[in-house]
């Protein structure tokens, strides 16, 4: 998996049936120091990036804060403190890995975004969000949004910078206005959509 590749990732409680002891004992159960995982975090702007690496500390819960987290160190090394209840294990299905999924992935979005764009459905890239601020207020060049227009509103992803030449659709100074879609309801536009364009 790249290092902030962007998909759904386990949301909300980690088991809600449990009080906070027993979570923590599930987790502890399921992860442990050495572990690389991906995590959910949400930046200031409250929009999700994923962000990996090895968990280095496991933090039981507290007095103010109810869950178990972790702190990770990425592959340079900077450390970073995410939610168990929003992390999941890197590892493989029978077939693949999450590296190569998430390559996949891209490149399929890459096709179907030229794609549509060829069938005037409208496919965009941009190095800024709407706002005019790069992704994830990381340095512009970083990140970029790619946008697919279908008829229930646009479906987004980002991308490192060094994939932009792999999506040959219109470039625009900023992106879609985000309408509030969370990765699933992107996910759900696209699957609507393809049957409309047999």
């Amino acid at each position: 998996m790249t290092e902030h590749s962007h998909t759904t990732i386990v949301a909300g409680c980690y088991r809600c049936d449990l009080n906070k002891d027993e979570m923590h004992a599930q987790v502890t159960d399921e992860f442990k120091i050495g572990d690389k995982i991906a995590a959910a975090v949400l930046s200031w702007g409250k929009k999700a990036a994923l962000r990996v690496g090895v968990i280095d500390k496991i933090h039981p819960p507290t007095r103010s804060i109810s869950e178990t987290r972790f702190t990770i160190r990425d592959e340079d090394g900077h450390p970073h403190i995410v939610s168990a209840a929003r992390s999941v294990h890197v590892e493989r299905d029978e077939h693949h890995t999450m590296e190569e999924l998430y390559e996949y992935r891209m490149v399929y979005n890459a096709y179907a975004a030229m794609y549509f764009d060829t069938m005037h459905a409208k496919g965009v890239k941009s190095w800024l969000h709407a706002d005019g601020q790069p992704p994830f207020g990381e340095p512009l060049g970083t990140w970029f949004i790619v946008g697919v227009l279908t008829p229930e509103g646009w479906a987004t992803n980002h991308y490192k910078g060094e994939h932009w030449d792999l999506f040959h659709v219109e470039e625009h100074p900023r992106g879609p206005e985000w309408d509030g879609h969370t990765p699933a309801q992107a996910l759900e536009r696209l699957k609507n959509f393809l049957p409309t364009l047999g």
